[in-house]
């Protein structure tokens, strides 16, 4: 059994222990860059070139795959056979709540006696999101992102949203800077997140909400205006709608 988180140029994160073996092993990495993902059978210790990756231990992932859709179970199955296996042909994109759920890993400030604890959950729910992501991408023809250039043009305006959240442009100025009209840009959107633009916007700044919320370094007029929210009222309602509780009960 073993499972481990691995940051490029950080001291990893043990959830489970590895067992000792003085055999060459063969270990699962779900991988995780910028903009894709995806979940490859390795030889244990290779060197990693991904800025964030969870590593199983064969016998730790096939217990949590045993959980899992069909696409999983079956790749799970075909790990017992030799070779080199990917969960997916091609990498799939991140979301925002693959973002997010990284986020709350790499900073995690609760009681030690139930980091593990909290840090397994949060790979398994790693392993979910990816398990619906890949069913979005594969169960669907693609019929607004018709090539590389659309697809890339529909990344470009995610990380744009993300990296102007506190002021984010209106659709025909978000499709102007992208260089795609707004129809393909809202469609073409959806049907790579899973959520129009506005949408995915509006629970990435939630979940950050919530997070910033949790650390309690600042206030929560504070944490409103800095995620964008024109006033204190306008994030509470939002909050309560997504969460189901207000900003002060967190």
């Amino acid at each position: 059994m073993g499972i481990r988180i691995i940051r490029q140029n950080s001291q990893e994160m043990l959830v489970q222990p590895f067992a000792r073996s003085g055999k060459r092993t063969r270990t699962l990495q779900l991988w995780f860059d910028v903009q894709k993902h995806n979940l490859n059978l390795v030889c244990a210790n290779k060197k990693l070139k991904q800025n964030f990756v969870v590593e199983f231990s064969l016998s730790s992932f096939e217990l949590i795959a045993s959980t899992g859709i069909d696409a999983l179970k079956s790749f799970a199955h075909k790990l017992k056979s030799a070779g080199t296996h990917s969960f997916s042909k091609q990498a799939l994109p991140m979301d925002a709540a693959m973002h997010q759920c990284i986020y709350r890993i790499t900073h995690y400030s609760g009681e030690e006696s139930v980091k593990n604890m909290y840090l397994y959950g949060q790979v398994v729910e790693l392993l979910v999101l990816m398990q619906m992501c890949y069913i979005r991408h594969t169960t669907t023809q693609p019929v607004h992102i018709r090539n590389e250039y659309d697809k890339e043009r529909i990344l470009y305006a995610r990380d744009y949203l993300l990296t102007h959240m506190d002021a984010p442009p209106g659709l025909p100025q978000l499709a102007a800077i992208v260089g795609i009209n707004e129809f393909k840009l809202k469609c073409g959107f959806k049907e790579m997140f899973g959520q129009p633009p506005f949408t995915y916007l509006a629970d990435v700044r939630l979940e950050m909400g919530r997070t910033a919320l949790q650390k309690k370094e600042k206030t929560i007029t504070q944490i409103a205006f800095e995620l964008g929210y024109a006033s204190l009222q306008h994030f509470s309602m939002a909050f309560k709608k997504k969460f189901g509780m207000s900003p002060g009960k967190v």
